[in-house]
């Protein structure tokens, strides 16, 4: 009798503990479904706002996709596409990135957008505002949903 009433409380520890790190998973996920899926104009490039100038660049967005881990979008000028891996809650790196090469007076944004996709690291999503950073914990860039731009 004792030896059933003392695995009686192990089986219900290791149930407490099993859904207890089942919680947490989904509370961690949660931020990689906010990542995934929507489309995110760049707002701050460098920590400066982006003004596009010229009616022919279109702001520049990502969007990132679960089922094939691509990542595509615009630089502004041209359409870019890729992958993209998330290592732990708030890692990223992007890899494989190509992109159209049409002439556009962009004034280097798209090439600098580019170039700190390739940096980034790190993400952070506060009040529907995705912030890309290098290893050292520096912005590169900032987006918004673009349903909190309307």
């Amino acid at each position: 009798m004792r030896n059933i009433l003392s695995l009686s409380l192990l089986i219900c520890t290791i149930l407490v503990s099993c859904k207890s790190q089942d919680v947490s998973q989904k509370s961690s996920s949660k931020a990689e479904t906010s990542l995934i899926g929507n489309k995110w104009v760049l707002t701050k490039l460098n920590g400066d706002i982006v003004n596009l100038t010229s009616d022919e660049l279109q702001q520049p967005f990502i969007k990132l996709s679960e089922k094939d881990h691509g990542v595509g979008g615009n630089g502004g000028c041209n359409s870019f596409g890729g992958s993209y891996t998330l290592t732990d809650q708030q890692s990223i790196s992007f890899s494989q990135m190509m992109s159209t090469m049409r002439y556009c007076d962009d004034h280097g944004i798209e090439g600098v957008f580019m170039g700190n996709l390739q940096k980034a690291s790190t993400f952070v999503i506060v009040n529907n505002e995705l912030t890309l950073k290098d290893e050292n914990g520096y912005v590169l860039a900032t987006f918004e949903t673009e349903s909190s731009k309307l």
